[in-house]
């Protein structure tokens, strides 16, 4: 006899619970999964399903019931133990219905499977997991979807109005990660404008730069092909590189990145993944030394050459930030490197202006990919491009030869010219700004090696270079 209390209580919530069978072999072409198509008196008549049943109740465990269905619909005989969970899809129909389905893929089993339940089936088949057919019941394809991406649970909850039949255009699967699953994907929104733009990702790795605040991924995806994902830091990075991507960087062909997809509200943008290795640390012969280094000034001129040059504007822009950078520098400049870096940039408002073409920002090493196979070489990073003088993207490439004539003769002659006195003049006042910006910068962030860097090229330059 229920009590007064316990009878006031509503019942609770229950859902009904699904089983389907993932029955997988190894086609030509592939894995392959056998689908029926429903047909008669049934949901989804006329659409491709998994063979597929309801648990029955307390008597059998959700395997029993999956080994019981499989023989019911299609003949095949399963050893439990060869049954393993695939994911768990928590579904809804566009009715507002809700269960849960466990799907488990089989790969051992016995007899072949044939139709046993003409009534409700009228085909039966095997086809590739990468090429599914249609039309199909949207909840099968959820959990196949989940399944081949690697996924262990999904919701799939449809809308009112939204076809049983899968359409790509309101499909409603959200996996929900597994404990330690993708641990350097970025966040849902960046996710699922990814999956948006280039189908669903198998695997994110974060290929970030440590100094930079711009977060990058290496992405690849479920059907092939590898992409990069680049968060900016802020919106002018972002707007700076979108542009570069929409004008300019298309004239260098294979030697860059295209750019697929952009959101400037994340500000994200989706990029081709090119071949090659960063040439930051890379070790070669010096015969492909000196060759790779004349790549780089063929690679520089071109990118010089990709629009029509203008008139060029006033002094560095740098030049704006001095009295804030050298205020944090300070501490780590050495006696005498203030006056030399006021005399410079006192001389800098007095040079003659060049021409503006547009410019790379970070030309170096590090953003710079080499495929020694096919002799090809590659640039990434376009966050700090605007026009400005040629000479602003030898600034930071100049470290890499110092001390090496050599290595400079050959970015000269891969560039096709020498640069004039006055480039070397801006070139000079673009270094030293650079250094002053680079060590205040690290030593904001506990970066030594910026620190160090900006100090040896003050040194060589008040070595080398009078104002």
């Amino acid at each position: 006899m229920p009590t007064e209390q316990s009878a006031s209580v509503p019942p609770r919530h229950q859902e009904p619970v699904d089983v389907h069978l993932i029955l997988r072999r190894d086609g030509a072409a592939g894995p392959e999964v056998l689908l029926s198509r429903r047909t008669g008196q049934v949901y989804a008549s006329g659409l491709v399903h998994l063979p597929s049943g309801h648990h029955d109740g307390p008597h059998e465990d959700a395997v029993q019931a999956l080994i019981r269905e499989a023989k019911e619909e299609t003949d095949v005989d399963i050893d439990p133990a060869d049954v393993r969970h695939a994911v768990t899809v928590h579904h809804r129909n566009p009715a507002g219905a809700a269960r849960i389905g466990f799907f488990f893929e089989v790969r051992q089993w016995q007899s072949e499977p044939r139709i046993m339940e003409p009534a409700v089936c009228d085909a039966m088949d095997w086809h590739p997991l990468a090429d599914l057919p249609s039309p199909m019941v949207a909840y099968c394809r959820a959990g196949l979807d989940a399944y081949r991406d690697g996924q262990r649970f999904a919701v799939h909850f449809q809308q009112p109005g939204d076809p049983i039949a899968f359409d790509p255009a309101a499909d409603r699967l959200h996996p929900v990660p597994s404990t330690g699953a993708d641990p350097d994907a970025p966040d849902r929104e960046v996710r699922e404008f990814t999956e948006q733009a280039i189908g669903r990702v198998s695997a994110w790795t974060d290929a970030s730069w440590v100094r930079e605040g711009s977060r990058v991924w290496h992405v690849r995806g479920t059907k092939g092909g590898e992409w990069f994902v680049k968060l900016h830091r802020g919106a002018r990075f972002h707007t700076r590189e979108v542009t570069a991507y929409r004008t300019w960087v298309p004239a260098l062909g294979p030697a860059a990145p295209r750019l697929v997809a952009v959101d400037p509200t994340l500000r994200t943008a989706i990029l081709t993944a090119l071949p090659g290795r960063s040439l930051h640390g890379a070790v070669h012969s010096p015969d492909e030394q000196l060759h790779v280094f004349h790549r780089i000034g063929a690679l520089a001129a071109a990118i010089h050459r990709s629009a029509p040059a203008q008139l060029g504007g006033g002094p560095p822009t740098a030049l704006e930030k001095l009295e804030r950078h050298l205020a944090g520098a300070g501490d780590h400049l050495a006696p005498g490197d203030e006056d030399y870096i006021r005399a410079v940039a006192k001389r800098a408002e007095q040079l003659t202006a060049l021409d503006w073409v547009p410019t790379h920002g970070d030309f170096q090493l590090r953003n710079l990919r080499w495929d020694g196979a096919a002799g090809s070489l590659y640039v990434i990073d376009f966050e700090r491009a605007e026009p400005g003088p040629a000479i602003r993207d030898f600034v930071r490439l100049s470290d890499a030869w110092t001390g090496r004539p050599d290595l400079h003769e050959a970015v000269m002659a891969g560039n096709g010219r020498q640069l004039s006195a006055a480039e070397e003049e801006h070139l000079a006042v673009h270094q030293v700004l650079d250094a002053v910006s680079g060590i205040q910068y690290g030593a904001a962030n506990a970066d030594p090696e910026l620190v160090e860097r900006g100090r040896r090229t003050l040194a060589r330059l008040r070595a080398t270079h009078r104002p």
